[in-house]
Formats: C-alpha cells, sequence, structure tokens
C-alpha cells in the first residue's frame, strides 16, 4: 500500500480535546492563578489604598449611567422580554452590581500606580480591632481626604490610643498609604 503526502500530513494547529488531562490541567492552573491574584490584590493593594470622595462619587454615576444605558439596550433590543416592571429593574440593579464589582478592580490598581505628592503627617488615632472582614488597625482622621480611614497593621504597638505617622501619596483619585508607623 501507497500513501501519498497528502494522507500523511497533519494539520498544524488542532484544538484541545476539552476530556484530556492537558486541558483539564490549563483550567485548574488558570483558575488557581486568577484567585491567588485576587487574594495578593486584596491584601497587597486594596487594603492601602483610599479613593478620594469626588473619585467615589464620579465613578457610581458613571456605572449607574452605564448599567441605565445597557438595562434600555437590552430592552429595546427584545434581550429581556417580561410583562413584570420588577424584571427591568432586578436587570438594571443587576446590570449596576455586575459593573461595579468588575471595575472597581482595575480603578482601586490604578489609583495605587498612578504617581502623585508623597506628603507626611502626625496625628492621633484610635485602635480598630479587626473582625471577620477587616483587619486590625489604627482609625486615623486623613486630612486630604477629609474622613477616617483604617491603616491595617501599622508599624509599632498600635493597641494603643496614642500618636501615628503616616507617610502616603496623593494623587487624582485618591491616597496610597506608603508607610505607618505609631509612636510609643
Amino acid at each position: 500500500m501507497i500513501r501519498t503526502m497528502r494522507t500523511l500530513k497533519k494539520p498544524v494547529w488542532e484544538p484541545m480535546k476539552q476530556y484530556s488531562f492537558f486541558y483539564l490541567f490549563t483550567i485548574t492552573i488558570t483558575f488557581l492563578l486568577i484567585v491567588f491574584g485576587f487574594i495578593v490584590w486584596r491584601s497587597e493593594i486594596y487594603t492601602v489604598t483610599f479613593l478620594n470622595d469626588e473619585t467615589s462619587k464620579n465613578f457610581t454615576l458613571i456605572m449607574l449611567g452605564l448599567s441605565v444605558g445597557f438595562t434600555l439596550y437590552a430592552i429595546h433590543t427584545g434581550i429581556i422580554r417580561s410583562e413584570k416592571r420588577i424584571d427591568y429593574l432586578k436587570l438594571l440593579f443587576g446590570a449596576f452590581v455586575v459593573l461595579m464589582t468588575l471595575t472597581v478592580i482595575p480603578l482601586i490598581t490604578l489609583t495605587y500606580y498612578l504617581s502623585g505628592e508623597t506628603s507626611a503627617y502626625a496625628a492621633s488615632y484610635t485602635y480598630s480591632p479587626g473582625g471577620h472582614k477587616s483587619c486590625a488597625g489604627a482609625e486615623v482622621d486623613d486630612p486630604d481626604l477629609g474622613r477616617n480611614i483604617k491603616i491595617c497593621a501599622p508599624e509599632g504597638h498600635y493597641s494603643s490610643d496614642k500618636v501615628i505617622f503616616v507617610s502616603k501619596k496623593t494623587n487624582v483619585l485618591g491616597a496610597v498609604i506608603l508607610f505607618a508607623i505609631t509612636t510609643p
């Protein structure tokens, strides 16, 4: 039996079989990397970054406008058809929550990495114990943000209410705590 070149030629790229171990391994590693990346982001960037009030208000209004636009688009194109008005309201609030969740991570990361003016101040603080969803630290009134912020685990003995020295970077979107130490 003589084979021609045409029958021996294999395609350059074959799609991965979805029941192979390599596919399962790739999906598992990708999922674990995403979870690990979120945990690192939450502990390293989210805890030290604070948005200013103007950024928070504008961000919320923009996400609300986008969710209204998405809801109107879904109604206009017929993606959602219902006789109950509550279903449209559920779509609006669902779109708002999903958009806020997906875009707050890039916004806080952008605030963290933007350059800004470095400043320092000393202020009195109160001890804030950690809970199920928060860390133990010091609550201090930040002069640039105009509100109380919680600094997680500053250097020094922070369980007694004394004075804290805070070094931070302030940019257009908010502030990033660079270093904080309590005085004995």
